[in-house]
């Protein structure tokens, strides 16, 4: 019986724990999300800048 009974404390742990982790998973995997839209936001941005910093060097080059 005493061993049962430690089992049963053992599940009951082990659920609450992985109750515990199932949570942290989901607010990492919202973070992830995010993080990863506003990577894709500054990339844009920074292939923008790129891009007006080769037509304003090839102005330069036209005018020399």
């Amino acid at each position: 019986m005493r061993y049962i009974a430690e089992l049963e404390r053992k599940v009951q742990t082990l659920q609450t724990e992985a109750t515990s982790l199932n949570a942290q998973l989901s607010l990492l995997q919202r973070d992830t999300g995010t993080l990863t839209a506003e990577n894709n936001e500054l990339k844009l941005r920074l292939t923008t800048m790129e891009q007006q910093v080769h037509l304003q060097d090839g102005g330069h080059l036209l005018r020399t």
